[in-house]
């Protein structure tokens, strides 16, 4: 059973346009992606409407979780809504949840996580290697679409998925490109002649099911690339305690 709150409808309705206008601009597109790539747990449709009151949105919760970090909220500030899915038992809640953003509070940001160049091809060469693809040296960008690529790929051609980010596996080939372009800025490769173009033109003229259910891809497959890389990395570092074990006796 589904239960719909009051006034969760009518934010769900104003997605509609905010969606058809991230495939009209470039620059729109550029932003939501960005936005995307730091806060790849969050639905597409909240990631809409935290940016349209706010641009420069990069973490959110609710006022009793931020004063539990003891981040205290700025004056004046007014919370933002999202869509929150509750499940329970049999039954799936739709309700209204009122959030702020780490900016809205006095909490001072921490530096984003880089990594290496080395680092990261160290964990793309381990994840080609777990899914049997091969690895091409001095070249991130070229590694990260094959793993999209062939994941993508598992998901069309079988039923059965290779690993649990498969399931979520884009269906077209703009979604692959764009969701290639936030993992890629997630994770620090150089994205300078990455174009999103393509990615416009193919929605522009597509009707608003048919772009909800793509971003809906995209933040699902980023969200479970992301997963999997820091697999890789939890993988990496246990070796490397092993190694180092070994080097001791």
């Amino acid at each position: 059973m589904i239960h719909i709150e009051d006034g969760v409808q009518e934010l769900i309705d104003s997605t509609d346009d905010l969606v058809k206008s991230l495939f009209e601009s470039q620059d729109k597109m550029k932003d939501f992606l960005l936005t995307l790539s730091q806060m790849y747990n969050t639905s597409y449709s909240n990631i809409l409407l935290l940016k349209n009151k706010r641009k420069d949105i990069s973490f959110v919760a609710n006022k009793e979780t931020m004063e539990k970090y003891k981040f205290h909220i700025k004056d004046k500030e007014e919370p933002l809504k999202i869509i929150k899915r509750i499940k329970a038992a049999d039954e799936i809640k739709f309700k209204i949840d009122e959030v702020y953003d780490i900016s809205q509070t006095d909490a001072v940001r921490k530096e984003k996580k880089t990594y290496s160049k080395e680092y990261i091809e160290v964990l793309l060469k381990g994840m080609c290697s777990r899914r049997g693809i091969s690895f091409e040296d001095n070249n991130l960008m070229l590694n990260l679409e094959n793993i999209i690529t062939d994941i993508s790929s598992n998901s069309r051609s079988s039923n059965a998925s290779m690993y649990n980010v498969d399931q979520y596996a884009s269906q077209t080939q703009v979604e692959v490109n764009a969701t290639i372009f936030a993992v890629a800025k997630k994770i620090n490769i150089n994205t300078r002649n990455y174009n999103l173009k393509d990615i416009c033109k193919w929605g522009i003229n597509k009707d608003v099911r048919t772009l909800k259910e793509s971003l809906k891809y995209i933040q699902k497959f980023t969200n479970y690339f992301i997963k999997d890389f820091q697999t890789q990395e939890k993988l990496n570092h246990i070796e490397n305690e092993k190694e180092e074990d070994e080097e001791m006796e």
